[in-house]
């Protein structure tokens, strides 16, 4: 006896316990799970593969008809209909069996106050009757494809053979469903070497001028077209030799596609004859070419994507063929889309991608979409020269401006070469190389062309492995924090101190941080970095409180990443909670480029404030905050980058910066620090200029914890001496 599986989705945990105990009532049902909403009843169907669904219409979330629809286009499977306040004949209703359930109940009439045992009983058997349908489902199976095709067809055969004692039954049922899905089902044996039909029902073939009646005892020559019966003869032998447990081929027509399925029958051990099942597949078929063409294309631009790509690379290796692989990444385009929005971001697309294809005039050019921002031209037998020109005729077309509503738009690229077979053989690393001298040419300034070479790779193999390295270094310990002082240029003393990361790599050597940083910040490194600089920084600050030096600021280098990072907030408070160290003796330490976005820079500043904590723009005069705003974050410290500080006593144009930047930040009640100061004449004319305070090699290079107390023995010395 078969045991059907059930899975019961209701919002009310109470209503799915009283639909379980309906089913617990017979022995050949048994509930295998149960879902909340419409998008977990999904999840659970392809998890549990149940044979039967009750559905509740009114949920949260996804309702019932939303969710029907959702299982009946991906994953069919008999629907129960269940509702406390739809009616049976009300549009909800009648749009559930118009979406495919099998039936509908009312919850009112299966659980009224004094049960109904023949309500219930007539409940049971329509959930066994719909278990029964499931095999005739009209549904988008045909849409997945030919394998899913065959297999919906095969369990439909199998479930006429197990089930002959119902069919009379279910005679006149199969004969409307065969005719809904377009249809032929057939039965043929083999009588002195000819085939000959012994029953034929469905019109499918009614185009062909075959009809029912008069196919019955003729033969595949006589019903249809010579062609067509010289394709279907071999597959009916095929199917009457036992060649396979089932047959299946497709036969095209006119512009139309179908399906067909042979299953022979046996009679003591030898064939009687021979099921066949036949359906349109000419839908199934245009949405194959549909999905493929999704597949393979990008929706916004039309242009062929990665997929078309890789095929593309695989075919011209295949036949040998030279070629480059032109990678192309649009320059500020995120700003760009932030700036004006991200459809007109999508409109910026589309163009670049149109002018792209105009350069692609022969065969021997073809463009694609691979990321965001990012395409790849190919481009065939090309000499070097003629390449040259190809690029430089991608780059003036990008970089003419486009025109959307009332702005103007100007797109610069920055673009990679990579050549086939000289740089590589191998389609992915091709691909990889010029990604490489697009990011070289980026990092250049872009707008401009870089062909791949072997100094890139040198510097991207040294990227990698220190990346490599770097993942491990943490938990080696190979993170050292040094400290540089800050000085009262009035009182000459430290009132703080910067804390600068280094990295001792037993087999890499000291890395500057102006290598590693980048690396960090691009791979999620920074995150458990900057943790731990944050955590070592305020550790050290009250270690050297605990042993008597005088209480000082330490400042600690956000990253950009940190700084957007919705848990840095409580990642401080935990830090400092675990050493002790008071608020205001912690001074983050950020740059200019941050604050681009200001409603969030606000946000995350005004939160710092309200911890206690002090707050210092770094590398003032390089970025572009705009002074506008500037007054209203924060910020308790400016600090002057030390490209301006330098040589201030003997370049004019530095000096008077220097002198206008400290004069600002009076005005705005800052305290200023000058970086970079390292020599007697820069300090005299910073001390004439105001400025409040300034580190640099002057004072001290940074050094490692143990030398800090020395720098506060000397500390009412000019500490250079």
């Amino acid at each position: 006896m078969r045991t059907f599986r059930v899975l019961i989705v209701d919002d009310s945990i109470v209503m799915r316990n009283m639909i379980a105990t309906l089913f617990a009532k017979d022995e050949q049902f048994k509930v295998v799970g149960f879902a909340v909403d419409g998008a977990n009843a999904l999840d659970k169907i392809v998890e549990l593969q149940p044979d039967l669904v009750t559905l509740d219409i009114e949920m949260p979330e996804m309702d019932g008809l939303t969710a029907l629809h959702q299982i009946m286009t991906f994953h069919p499977v008999p629907v129960i209909m269940l509702s406390s306040y739809t009616e049976e004949g009300s549009k909800a209703a009648l749009k559930a069996l118009e979406l495919g359930a099998m039936d509908f109940f009312q919850k009112e009439q299966l659980f009224q106050k004094s049960r109904n045992g023949v309500m219930i009983e007539e409940f049971l058997l329509r959930c066994k009757t719909a278990t029964r349908k499931k095999l005739f489902l009209h549904n988008e199976t045909s849409k997945l494809g030919k394998e899913q095709s065959i297999k919906m067809h095969l369990e439909m055969l199998t479930f006429l053979l197990k089930m002959e004692e119902e069919l009379l039954q279910f005679h006149d049922e199969l004969k409307q469903k065969i005719k809904q899905q377009n249809g032929l089902l057939k039965k043929f044996r083999k009588e002195a070497d000819q085939f000959r039909y012994m029953e034929w029902q469905g019109s499918l073939f009614n185009r062909f001028g075959a009809k029912a009646d008069e196919a019955v005892g003729k033969g595949p020559r006589d019903v249809f077209p010579e062609e067509l019966a010289d394709h279907m003869l071999p597959f009916y032998q095929a199917a009457w030799d036992q060649e396979a447990e089932v047959i299946d081929f497709e036969t095209e027509w006119h512009g139309y596609y179908y399906l067909t399925v042979l299953r022979p029958m046996k009679r003591n051990g030898v064939i009687s004859e021979v099921i066949s099942l036949t359906v349109d597949i000419t839908e199934s078929r245009s949405m194959e070419e549909r999905i493929r063409y999704l597949m393979n294309h990008d929706a916004l631009t039309g242009l062929p994507n990665r997929h078309g790509l890789m095929k593309w690379l695989e075919d011209a290796i295949k036949q040998r063929e030279r070629f480059a692989v032109v990678f192309v990444n649009l320059d500020h385009f995120k700003l760009t889309n932030e700036t004006f929005g991200h459809e007109t971001g999508d409109r910026i697309l589309q163009v670049i991608a149109r002018r792209l294809k105009n350069n692609a005039f022969s065969e021997e050019l073809s463009v694609f979409r691979v990321g965001s921002d990012e395409f790849v031209g190919l481009v065939k037998n090309h000499s070097e020269s003629e390449l040259d020109r190809f690029v430089n005729t991608v780059m003036q077309s990008i970089n003419q401006p486009i025109r959307i509503l009332d702005h103007e738009i100007y797109i610069s690229p920055s673009i990679g070469i990579s050549r086939y077979p000289q740089d590589d053989q191998d389609s992915e690393t091709l691909i990889r190389y010029a990604n490489i001298a697009m990011d070289y040419a980026k990092e250049m300034g872009g707008n401009q062309v870089q062909y791949f070479n072997s100094q890139i790779y040198a510097k991207i193999e040294r990227r990698i492995k220190l990346e490599k390295h770097m993942r491990k270094a943490l938990e080696r310990n190979e993170f050292i924090l040094m400290y540089q002082p800050q000085v009262d240029l009035l009182e000459k003393r430290i009132i703080g101190f910067e804390s600068l990361i280094r990295w001792d790599s037993p087999e890499l050597g000291r890395v500057s941080p102006l290598e590693f940083i980048p690396i960090a910040e691009e791979t999620g490194l920074i995150f458990n970095i900057g943790k731990w600089v944050l955590q070592e920084a305020c550790r050290q600050n009250k270690q050297w409180q605990e042993l008597g030096f005088p209480k000082v600021t330490i400042a600690v280098n956000l990253s950009s990443k940190q700084f957007y990072d919705h848990s840095l907030k409580d990642q401080i408070l935990n830090i400092l909670k675990e050493t002790g160290l008071e608020p205001h003796y912690l001074e983050l330490e950020i740059t200019e480029s941050m604050t681009m976005d200001v409603q969030v820079a606000l946000a995350t500043l005004n939160s710092f404030r309200n911890m206690g904590l002090k707050i210092a723009m770094d590398d003032f005069g390089t970025g572009y905050s705009s002074l506008s705003y500037l007054k209203e974050f924060p910020i308790h410290n400016l600090k002057i980058d030390q490209s301006f500080v330098k040589d201030i006593s003997i370049n004019p144009t530095n000096a008077a910066i220097v002198n206008t930047i400290i004069a600002l930040a009076r005005n705005l009640k800052l305290v200023v620090i000058a970086e970079g100061v390292e020599n007697e004449n820069d300090l005299k004319l910073l001390q004439e200029f105001h400025c409040d305070m300034a580190q640099g090699y002057f004072f001290s290079p940074p050094v490692e914890a143990s030398k800090v107390p020395d720098l506060f023995a000397n500390s009412k010395t000019p500490l250079h001496e």
